[in-house]
């Protein structure tokens, strides 16, 4: 996003008004994204603060290649892991070590956090798409209900679900790959 360039350059060049404007735009989502790992909000605050007060000591880190967003939640996750672990280790008795099935955990909970984002594109692309379009692949290809099912909830025939579930698929798939070109770069043009 371009402001978030802006508002971090106005931060880098002295004006805290810059970096004051990334965090109201941002801080309620980092606190729901890290309160789905911490599952207590009230620390979930408290790492999210944590988070940009790490911007804040070393603003030299953020690299302009990624967006703002991405930067400061790859921060949020990955102090949301380093409290999972502390917590953990404050729960054991005696000497511990990092078990191969806690290595396993960090590397299920990194995967659950990159599907979480996924599904967040993917929920805001399907909004785009026609009602009929978003009903029938929530219904379909994220709740699992049969095409027989699918029918009867939207009051449709098997057969026109099945096109409808064919063009929804299609143009899903066309509004992605436009959102991942806008990403890439790709001249700056229509999403």
């Amino acid at each position: 996003m371009e402001q978030d360039r802006l508002d971090y350059e106005q931060f880098l060049s002295g004006d805290k008004a810059g970096f004051e404007r990334l965090v109201l735009r941002y801080k309620d989502g980092l606190i729901q994204f890290i309160a789905r790992f911490v599952r207590d909000l009230y620390q979930a605050e408290d790492l999210a603060q944590d988070t940009f007060v790490e911007v804040l000591l070393h603003p030299e880190r953020y690299r302009k290649e990624t967006s703002f967003k991405t930067y400061i939640y790859t921060i949020g996750h990955n102090k949301a892991v380093d409290y999972i672990r502390r917590n953990d280790r404050l729960t054991l008795i005696g000497e511990w070590e990092e078990s191969d099935a806690m290595r396993a955990d960090a590397l299920l909970l990194e995967e659950k956090v990159i599907r979480e984002e996924e599904k967040r594109e993917l929920y805001a692309v399907m909004k785009q798409l026609k009602p009929d379009y978003e009903r029938v692949l929530y219904l379909v290809d994220l709740e699992g209900v049969s095409y027989a099912d699918a029918a009867q909830m939207l009051g449709k025939s098997d057969s026109q679900i099945k096109v409808l579930i064919h063009r929804a698929r299609k143009r899903l798939k066309q509004k992605m790959e436009e959102k991942k070109g806008t990403y890439t770069g790709n001249g700056g043009g229509k999403p």
